[in-house]
């Protein structure tokens, strides 16, 4: 399977499922793909993460409500 397929397949999961339930929703698609395809889900859903963490921190330093709230949350 390519990439690309494998990817809008991430975005359905994404929307039909959150927390918990996407993770098993992943590992279960990921469990019907050859190894090469898995490798190609591992590296799409780490980009994703990765690009999550760097837009959370990017809404942290750029101040305003969500920077007091993170202030707040961290005893700061």
């Amino acid at each position: 399977m390519d990439r690309a397929a494998i990817a809008r397949r991430v975005d359905e999961l994404a929307e039909e499922h959150s927390g918990p339930a996407f993770v098993e929703a992943i590992q279960a698609y990921s469990a019907a793909l050859d190894e090469a395809s898995q490798e190609e889900l591992k590296e799409i859903v780490l980009e994703r993460a990765a690009n999550f963490d760097q837009a959370v921190m990017e809404r942290v330093d750029t101040g305003g409500w969500f920077r007091r709230q993170w202030d707040k949350a961290g005893g700061q």
